[in-house]
C-alpha cells in the first residue's frame, strides 16, 4: 500500500487483515498493489516461474482488457541449470508484459516510485520484453554471461515544446489524473519504439563478497513512428562490496 499526505495509518498495522479492504474504508484514495507469484521445482535443474500483478484493481475489469483501470502486468520465465548435461551452464528465458498506467496513480504522489525512480520492472508501463541469458561458471570465483533483450514500448506523444499531445500511459511520472479523456488504454499505443540490447560480461569474486563486474553492452533503439535509429555501445565496470 502506498499513501501520502498523512502520518502512519493505524489501519494498515492491523495484525490480520486484507489491506485493500482497509484502503476502501479509508475513502479509497491509496495505491494498492496485489501480486501472485509461482515458482516450481518439480523437475530437476529446471525452475518455472510466473508473476501476475494487479495495480489497485481487484478483478472487477479483467474481462475488459482495454480499459484504463485494468492495470495489470505479468512475467513468465524459466531457469534451466546444467542443460543437456553441460555442467556449470545455465539458461534463462523471460517474457514480461506491463499494461499502460501500471505503477501510476491518479494522485501522482502515490506512484510506485522513490524520488521519481521506478520501483517496479525497469521497462516501465505500456511495454513488453523478451529476455534471453546464459551464464557459465568457469570456477568458484569467475562467471561469464551473455544476454539479449528485445523490448517494445509505446511512449506518450510529445510536442516539440514538451507539451503532452496524447497520454497513452507510457510514462510512470505522468498519471491519468482525476479527469480522463477516455477510459480506453490500448497496449503499445502511442509512439512505438523497439530496442535490441546485447551484453557480454564477466563477474569476478576474488575474495568473498568483493565482486567486480566487467561487461560490453550494445543497444539499438529504433523509433518506428519517426523512423530513426539510435545506437549506443559502451563498457561497464562495477565494484560491489556485500556485507
Amino acid at each position: 500500500m502506498i499513501y501520502s499526505g498523512r502520518g502512519i495509518d493505524i489501519g494498515y498495522l492491523t495484525p490480520v487483515g486484507f489491506y485493500k479492504f482497509v484502503e476502501m474504508e479509508n475513502q479509497d484514495r491509496d495505491n494498492g498493489n496485489l501480486y501472485f507469484d509461482l515458482q516450481t521445482k518439480f523437475v530437476k535443474n529446471l525452475e518455472l516461474q510466473a508473476t501476475f500483478l494487479l495495480d489497485e484493481n481487484i478483478l472487477s475489469n479483467l474481462g475488459d482488457l482495454e480499459k484504463y483501470t485494468n492495470k495489470t502486468a505479468y512475467q513468465l520465465g524459466a531457469f534451466w541449470y546444467n542443460p543437456i548435461g553441460i555442467s556449470d551452464l545455465s539458461l534463462i528465458i523471460e517474457y514480461t508484459k506491463i499494461r499502460p498506467y501500471v505503477y501510476t496513480h491518479f494522485n501522482i504522489q502515490n506512484n510506485y516510485t522513490s524520488y521519481g525512480v521506478n520501483l517496479g520492472h525497469r521497462i516501465g508501463p505500456n511495454a513488453d520484453e523478451i529476455l534471453l541469458r546464459s551464464n557459465y561458471n568457469f570456477n568458484e570465483w569467475l562467471r561469464g554471461s551473455v544476454e539479449y533483450r528485445y523490448q517494445r514500448e509505446g511512449n506518450n506523444l510529445i510536442a516539440d515544446d514538451g507539451a503532452v499531445i496524447k497520454n497513452v500511459g507510457g510514462d510512470i511520472a505522468l498519471t491519468h489524473g482525476y479527469v480522463i479523456q477516455t477510459d480506453r488504454a490500448f497496449f503499445l499505443d502511442g509512439e512505438r519504439v523497439s530496442t535490441n540490447f546485447f551484453s557480454v560480461g564477466f563477474r569476478i569474486e576474488p575474495l568473498r563478497d568483493y565482486i567486480f563486474d566487467i561487461s560490453y553492452n550494445y543497444s539499438q533503439q529504433k523509433n518506428l513512428a519517426k523512423n530513426f535509429t539510435d545506437k549506443l555501445n559502451y563498457a561497464l565496470f562495477k565494484f560491489t562490496l556485500e556485507y
